[in-house]
């Protein structure tokens, strides 16, 4: 049994592809937590960050003996970005200096604090930080209104696209109303992506007063601690070697399983002397009312990796950067700083572009502008704007605080272009050439991790298939895609997707989630039309070695698309989500028709069709003039034939000279509706 693999899956979840902890809002039921982790030691980089700690504790352990006058306090400048959507998670500043207080009592054993307990002071702070990347005065805090803060694993890159400041300068903390899972709050792990870094909490955990008064504020100290790069104080159980096995910490007594409760347990008896399981570390999931202490061992960690990873945040330059050092004096008026973001800054024309307002200092008046867009300006605080031309447009943005006055003015920074026709179904690819990506096909892999590729061990037929080895992919929580061309699905009739997938779970008590997102707007949003995990994502038997899958293993997924059929410029994708699980496979991938068991769908003397069956041509009579009708023709698999607009004529001619021997599907679609009529053709 590895440490490594049983310490990620329960304590870490990648955010913005690093590393994740997570505290279950469910923490009166156990966990059942995997005991596997061999391939993640291969993962070079939380190797390289580890050894790194490691050897850094050993020189501070020398250092501190040698020097105690080296012990001086660190200060981390934090900023918190508190997306919203005008409910009670829009928390108040005296909410967030709360929690900024309670991290300094916590790691700091401020006397007469909760945080006093028989630990030790870490020898680190925390600041609001008091001026923001571009030189701003600041308090700290960024109110973004969204809907992310109902926060979902895989759209956790988007809150960074919403407001990030630099990671090697401040402790970015993100306060959203839900995550998904009943999870309370997430936490990168040092070494990851440095664009990715940070904390997720939810609002009403923050702190101790306002919508967290029934809160201790301990959920963000223990994700504070997985940021400085400590582990979970029960990390694979007991263990071999209380140094080097478990959380790599020797004073913290080995556990053999999380307490989720004050009781006084002892689980190990392999550390001498025996002592209990350490409920009072903030490292345990004990309620927060048990937990009052780090110990030294952690101390030397946290200092490890500010001495080696985090290097520049608590430098002096940094501090007087950041507003956060002691001389620092805050002006007398702090005015608005105007900003402001979209999520999609990239469109095509006719679609709406939601814009949000991320000033800093509460601005209370707004007057936006807009060239290319339609309104052409708004007071909104978040407005909405519709681009019906072609271009690159600036946006500018004036705000007020009724005292304080400021503007932003981003030339080209809406792109709007003319989404034109998809390729016409129908699509297939089998993945048999041995060409990967085929042409056509994006693979985006966010992390520059483990990701989609091509596969011979296993295949539904011919030689290969494509797959993701989420068996040794630790960041979890990653999301992969395989993005699809543009497609347009009104050239088939009644588009449907499906695909086989293959799939083995590495321990019951979690999985990785396959979803097919779909696009009508560009790519600017994107509807779920297909989910699967746990037992729903799984075609083979769960198991700690690489799944292949046998000729039986294999899934259908039949996803129809007849809500999508008017649409022209269409954008598909398969996402993988990465939980530690196992191997996931894709193959036969098709996008086209399903045209069995069609029947008339018109009313008796609605539409007269005639001579059928017919050779040379057909005739349609109509006994209404109904403006903009358009007439189909599709083919016996469902490709579409022949399209033409026949405005309110009555009577129509319609050639066959071209069209082979068969039954044909011929639709008129008219005022947003569409009826039927099978066609037969035979010479």
């Amino acid at each position: 049994m590895n440490y490594l693999k049983q310490l990620i899956k329960t304590i870490l979840l990648v955010w913005f592809s690093g590393s994740l902890s997570i505290i279950s809002l469910n923490a009166q039921t156990e966990p059942q937590a995997p005991c596997y982790f061999d391939e993640y030691t291969n993962n070079k980089s939380i190797l390289k960050t580890e050894t790194a700690i490691q050897a850094s504790v050993e020189r501070l352990k020398n250092n501190l003996m040698n020097n105690p006058l080296a012990d001086s306090s660190k200060v981390i400048p934090v900023v918190v970005h508190v997306i919203h959507n005008g409910g009670s998670e829009n928390i108040s500043d005296e909410q967030v200096e709360s929690q900024i207080n309670i991290l300094n009592e916590d790691f700091g054993k401020i006397p007469g604090s909760n945080g006093d307990g028989n630990g030790v002071d870490t020898k680190v702070r925390f600041c609001l930080a008091r001026i923001d990347p571009n030189g701003n005065c600041t308090n700290g805090i960024v109110r973004i209104n969204s809907l992310l803060t109902y926060h979902q694993t895989y759209e956790r890159a988007m809150l960074t696209q919403l407001s990030f400041w630099d990671n090697t300068k401040y402790l970015n903390i993100y306060l959203v109303k839900t995550i998904t899972g009943g999870i309370l709050g997430y936490s990168s792990f040092p070494g990851g992506p440095p664009a990715e870094d940070g904390i997720v909490v939810r609002s009403n955990v923050f702190g101790n007063t306002g919508t967290a008064s029934s809160s201790l504020g301990r959920t963000t100290t223990h994700e504070v601690g997985h940021w400085f790069g400590l582990y979970h104080t029960f990390n694979n159980g007991c263990g071999d070697d209380v140094c080097f096995d478990g959380d790599y910490v020797c004073d913290t007594p080995p556990q053999a399983s999380p307490s989720f409760s004050c009781t006084t347990l002892n689980t190990c008896s392999n550390d001498v002397p025996d002592e209990n399981d350490q409920k009072e570390n903030y490292m345990n999931y004990t309620p927060g009312a048990c937990k009052d202490m780090f110990t030294n061992g952690q101390k030397l960690r946290v200092q490890a990796t500010l001495d080696t990873i985090r290097t520049f945040i608590w430098s002096d330059d940094n501090l007087v950067s950041t507003g956060c050092d002691t001389n620092y004096i805050a002006p007398e008026i702090c005015g608005v700083a105007a900003n402001f973001v979209t999520l999609t800054p990239d469109i095509c024309i006719g679609n709406e572009v939601g814009f949000m307002d991320i000033s800093l200092n509460v601005a209370t008046s707004w007057q936006w502008f807009f060239v290319g867009g339609t309104p052409e300006s708004s007071t909104l605080p978040n407005p909405s704007i519709t681009y019906n031309s072609i271009g690159s447009f600036a946006v500018k943005l004036i705000v007020s605080d009724g005292t304080t006055t400021d503007s932003l003015a981003i030339n080209d920074y809406i792109t709007v272009s003319n989404p034109g026709v998809g390729n016409a179904l129908p699509f297939s690819e089998y993945f048999d050439s041995g060409i990967f990506p085929p042409q056509g096909i994006i693979i985006n892999n966010p992390d520059g991790g483990i990701t989609w590729g091509l596969d011979s061990a296993a295949s539904v037929s011919g030689g290969y298939s494509i797959k993701i080895n989420n068996l040794i992919n630790i960041n979890y929580g990653s999301a992969d895609e395989i993005i699809f061309p543009y497609f347009d699905l009104t050239s088939m009739l009644e588009p449907t997707m499906t695909f086989k997938w293959a799939y083995a779970r590495s321990d019951p008590s979690f999985s990785d989630e396959m979803l097919v997102l779909l696009s009508t707007d560009c790519g600017s949003n994107f509807t779920q039309i297909f989910y699967r995990t746990g037992n729903a994502l799984a075609t083979g038997p769960t198991q700690t070695t690489p799944f292949i899958p046998d000729s039986s293993q294999w899934k259908s997924a039949e996803i129809p698309l007849a809500n999508y059929a008017s649409d022209q410029y269409v954008q598909i994708k398969i996402v993988n989500i990465t939980d530690g699980g196992n191997n996931l496979y894709i193959d036969n991938i098709d996008i086209g028709s399903l045209v069995t068991g069609l029947e008339d769908t018109d009313d008796p003397g609605d539409i007269a069709l005639y001579p059928n069956p017919a050779s040379d041509y057909v005739m349609l009579r109509f006994t209404d003039n109904t403006e903009n009708r358009q007439v189909k023709i599709f083919d016996p698999v469902g490709k579409l034939v022949l399209s033409k607009d026949i405005g309110n004529a009555l009577t129509i001619r319609l050639s066959l000279n071209d069209f082979p021997n068969g039954i044909y599907y011929l639709g008129i679609w008219k005022n947003n509706s569409m009826k039927m009529k099978k066609l037969v053709i035979s010479r």
